[in-house]
């Protein structure tokens, strides 16, 4: 089973749609900045998580998903989940009900930021689900940035996907680190056998 991994695609569909095409991958997941100006339509499995730019309402009329701190699984059995949106120091300290009652809206500009509650929502859903780790997890952000330790320390994924201005594969403990240049570079896509 392959799965095809992009970094950054900011807007470049078509390089997509030829890697999709080539590689045939069972699941496409996209990460970090669209840059779509319509919707994406690929008319099969894809995922994705949000960055700070991305037009929500523009990638929910795609037909792919949105991670949204929740945890998948294959038929087969490969689990994978992730966390859309990006650290922001500010939002991380309240929940989107929190903030909205605090500051009366939830503005556009942070439509894209990570709230406690979507950190609770991994927590809880991995719970729940009783797998000892995940096989995939992705980010739209720096993995390095304090607020996802806590979740890679629980989640414990044999990969972990993040878009990166150059790409990096490092190994920690028993996680594969896999930062992924924009989908326009050579170094911008990544297949994965499990």
């Amino acid at each position: 089973m392959e799965f095809l991994i992009t970094g950054n695609l900011q807007g470049n569909t078509e390089r997509l749609k030829g890697l999709i095409e080539i590689s045939n991958p069972y699941i496409t997941f996209v990460l970090g900045t669209s840059g779509l100006k319509n919707p994406l339509k690929l008319n099969r499995p894809w995922f994705y998580v949000r960055s700070k730019n991305d037009d929500v309402e523009l990638l929910s009329q795609s037909d792919g998903v949105d991670i949204l701190s929740r945890v998948f699984m294959t038929k087969e059995g490969v689990s994978f989940s992730g966390i859309s949106g990006v650290y922001n120091p500010t939002t991380i300290k309240f929940t989107r009900s929190e903030w909205i009652k605090t500051h009366k809206k939830l503005d556009k500009r942070k439509q894209n930021c990570i709230f406690l509650d979507d950190l609770e929502a991994v927590k809880n859903f991995f719970r729940k689900s009783g797998l000892p780790r995940l096989d995939m997890f992705f980010i739209a952000d720096d993995p390095k940035k304090p607020v996802f330790k806590e979740i890679i320390n629980l989640v414990k994924p044999r990969y972990l996907f993040f878009p990166s201005p150059t790409y990096t594969k490092e190994k920690q403990g028993e996680t594969t680190f896999i930062g992924l240049e924009p989908v326009s570079s050579p170094k911008g896509k990544y297949i994965l056998r499990l």
